[in-house]
């Protein structure tokens, strides 16, 4: 019984003493020191529906680092393909499946104009703040 006793303060201690020290990482240009991003923080993810053979909603707005997930609601396959002539699209989702989702981590800022390439008529637009 003492031993379990003496096991508890002993953790006790340590999660008492340790807990206020801040989770730290290496940065990666310069080298300093900058908080974990913890992994229990929820990202905002920004859901574009398809649907009736549209993007809805057709303009969506995000900040770098968020998510934005096109969800195949509709009867047929889709793609959600950044537009651009002759060069990689920024994203490609590929076919999403009736019932399917894709997701996207906006990395760069600015405005991107998609589309789907199996529906040439539907497009949409996402802007990264």
């Amino acid at each position: 019984m003492r031993r379990k006793m003496c096991l508890a303060l002993t953790v006790f201690f340590l999660v008492t003493t340790l807990a206020p020290i801040p989770a730290t990482r290496r940065g990666s240009r310069t080298g300093e020191c900058q908080p974990a991003i913890s992994k229990t923080a929820a990202a905002r993810v920004v859901t574009v529906e398809i649907r009736e053979l549209k993007f809805q909603p057709a303009a969506v707005t995000v900040h770098e680092g968020e998510t934005v997930e096109w969800k195949n609601d509709d009867i047929v396959p889709h793609t959600a393909t950044a537009d651009g002539e002759g060069e990689k699209p920024i994203f490609d989702s590929g076919d999403i499946q009736t019932g399917a989702a894709w997701r996207h981590v906006a990395q760069q800022r600015g405005t991107y104009t998609y589309s789907c390439t199996l529906h040439p008529n539907m497009h949409g637009k996402l802007i990264v703040e």
